[in-house]
C-alpha cells in the first residue's frame, strides 16, 4: 500500500467519524495525516471545517488559509474563510471574502447564500432577497437558499411569498425542520392557525425530542382558544426543558388568556427572572395586571412589549384594543 493509499484510508475513516459526530476521533485522524503530509488539501479543508463546526475559529482560519495558499484558484476556501469572519461578527470582512469567491465563480451558490446572510445581518433585506434569488438560480435544489428566501420574505411582511419558498425547501428536503417551523410561523402571521397547527405537528413527528416545536404548537392552540390542549402541550414541552423562558412565557400567556391570572402571573415572573426579554411573559403580565386593575404595572408591561416587539401585529393590536 502506497503512502497516498494510507492517507486516503485515514481520510475516509476521519470523514466517517466526523459525520457520525465523533469529533475527537476525527480531529485526531486529520492531525495525524497533516503531521506526515502538511499540504494534504483535503485534510486541511476538512479539519478547518471541523474547527469551524466546533467554534474554534482561530484554528479554522489557520487551516483554511493554509489550504488557500496551496490552491489559490479554488473559491471554496475563501468562502469558508468568509464564514469564519461572519461567525466573528465581521460583516464587512465576510462580505469581501464571499464577493472574492464569487469573482472566481459567479454561480457559487453557497457563497451567494452566505453573502445574502451578510446583507440580512445589515438589514439590507432587498439586497438579501436579490442575492438569494441568484443563489436559487445557480442551484434550484438548494433547500437552504430556498428556506432563507422564505425567511427574508416573511421578515419583509410577504407572508404568502414566504410560504411559497418555504414549501419548496421542504419538498426538496422533508427533514428541513427550520423550514417547517418557519411555514408554521408564516401561517400564524397570516392568521391561518389550522395550517400552522399542521406544520408544527409535522415538525414534531420528524423531531419528537425538540421541545420548541411542542411550544409553538401549544401557543398556536392557545390562540385558537383550545386552552386545555395548549396547557397539556406546554406541560409536555416543559417536562423536557423545565427552565426554558420561551416555554414558560408561552404557558403564562395561555394561563392568562384562560383566566388563570394568579398562576399565569407566577409563571410569567419566573420566565422574566430567567429571560428579562421574554415577550410572551411580559404580554401575559400586561393582560393580567389590566384585569386586576393595576394600571401602573399594566402600562409598564405594555411598554416593555412594545419595546421588545415593535413589529408584532398580534400583540400590538391586542394592546391597542
Amino acid at each position: 500500500m502506497t503512502k497516498a493509499d494510507i492517507f486516503h484510508a485515514q481520510l475516509v475513516e476521519a470523514v466517517h467519524h466526523h459525520e457520525a459526530g465523533d469529533i475527537n476521533k476525527a480531529r485526531d485522524l486529520y492531525l495525524a495525516i497533516l503531521e506526515k503530509d502538511p499540504e494534504n488539501l483535503r485534510a486541511l479543508h476538512l479539519a478547518g471545517l471541523l474547527c469551524l463546526q466546533c467554534g474554534e475559529l482561530d484554528g479554522a482560519e489557520q487551516l483554511l488559509k493554509a489550504a488557500r495558499a496551496i490552491d489559490a484558484d479554488n473559491p471554496t476556501y475563501i468562502n469558508h474563510l468568509g464564514t469564519v469572519a461572519l461567525r466573528r461578527g465581521d460583516l464587512d470582512g465576510a462580505a469581501a471574502m464571499f464577493e472574492q469567491a464569487l469573482e472566481e465563480d459567479p454561480n457559487y451558490a453557497e457563497a451567494l447564500l452566505n453573502l445574502a446572510l451578510v446583507h440580512r445581518g445589515k438589514d439590507d433585506l432587498g439586497i438579501a432577497k436579490a442575492t438569494l434569488d441568484r443563489a436559487i438560480m445557480a442551484d434550484n435544489a438548494n433547500d437552504q437558499a430556498l428556506m432563507w428566501r422564505g425567511i427574508v420574505a416573511r421578515e419583509c411582511g410577504e407572508g404568502a411569498e414566504a410560504i411559497e419558498f418555504l414549501l419548496k425547501a421542504v419538498n426538496i428536503n422533508p427533514n428541513n425542520l427550520e423550514a417547517l417551523n418557519q411555514i408554521g410561523e408564516s401561517f400564524v402571521d397570516l392568521g391561518e392557525l389550522d395550517q400552522a397547527e399542521k406544520c408544527y405537528r409535522a415538525a414534531m413527528e420528524r423531531a419528537p425530542g425538540v421541545a420548541s416545536f411542542r411550544g409553538k404548537l401549544a401557543s398556536c392552540l392557545g390562540q385558537m382558544g383550545r386552552f386545555d390542549e395548549a396547557k397539556h402541550m406546554f406541560d409536555e414541552a416543559l417536562h423536557r426543558n423545565p427552565d426554558d423562558p420561551a416555554l414558560l412565557g408561552g404557558l403564562a400567556l395561555v394561563m392568562a388568556e384562560s383566566g388563570a391570572d394568579e398562576a399565569g402571573r407566577e409563571i410569567a415572573e419566573k420566565a422574566v427572572s430567567i429571560d428579562p426579554d421574554s415577550i410572551d411573559a411580559h404580554y401575559a403580565l400586561a393582560r393580567i395586571y389590566t384585569r386586576l386593575g393595576d394600571n401602573e404595572r399594566s402600562t409598564a408591561e405594555q411598554n416593555r412589549v412594545r419595546e421588545l416587539a415593535p413589529d408584532n401585529a398580534r400583540y400590538l393590536a391586542a394592546l391597542a384594543g
